[in-house]
């Protein structure tokens, strides 16, 4: 389900950089998904954090969100390459750069916040997160196995647990 959305100030963008990507959701309110998106740029030849971030650039430009939320890329236990460091810290820029506020939350506030779901893995979180937000439920990847690499849209779900923690960490709405 993709919606039209006019630029206007209140919205909250939640980025999850990932390997081939990114994962993004768009809130208008707490438990109001306006839209969302799995972007892959593995398969370009020129340097995925440019084409990243133009992507990232025309989703600020084209929805204007107040807030932007990452999940913390520099500081212990956070384990992230050297390229999705880079990523982030361009990210930081160029909301800085457009005025916008930023949140950037340690994975141990994430867990925090579905724990008393009982949610403690990413699976278990992102299962959390379908049944909070209905647009997502058909978007669940199965139970990722070992040998397996992680799914795409397990992106998608991580930004919208960023979301959640960020309107559950303000106070505006109890953890699913």
């Amino acid at each position: 389900m993709r919606t039209t959305i006019s630029p206007r100030r209140g919205l909250v963008i939640a980025i999850h950089p990932t390997s081939r990507g990114f994962g993004w959701v768009l809130f208008e309110a707490p438990g109001a998904i306006a839209t969302w998106g799995v972007v892959d740029v593995s398969n370009y030849k020129e340097d995925k954090n440019r084409r990243a971030l133009a992507r990232i650039g025309k989703l600020l430009e084209r929805y204007s969100p107040s807030v932007l939320i990452l999940e913390d890329f520099e500081h212990k236990p956070a384990r992230r390459g050297a390229r999705i460091k880079r990523l982030c810290r361009a990210m930081l820029r160029l909301a800085a750069h457009r005025g916008i506020e930023v949140r950037v939350y340690p994975r141990a506030a994430v867990n925090a916040c579905f724990r008393s779901v009982g949610a403690k893995t990413r699976h278990e979180i992102a299962q959390a997160v379908a049944l909070h937000v209905d647009a997502l439920r058909h978007m669940l990847p199965a139970r990722r196995r070992l040998w397996d690499p992680e799914h795409p849209r397990m992106g998608l779900f991580q930004a919208a647990a960023l979301a959640i923690t960020y309107y559950t960490l303000a106070g505006a709405e109890e953890p699913p």
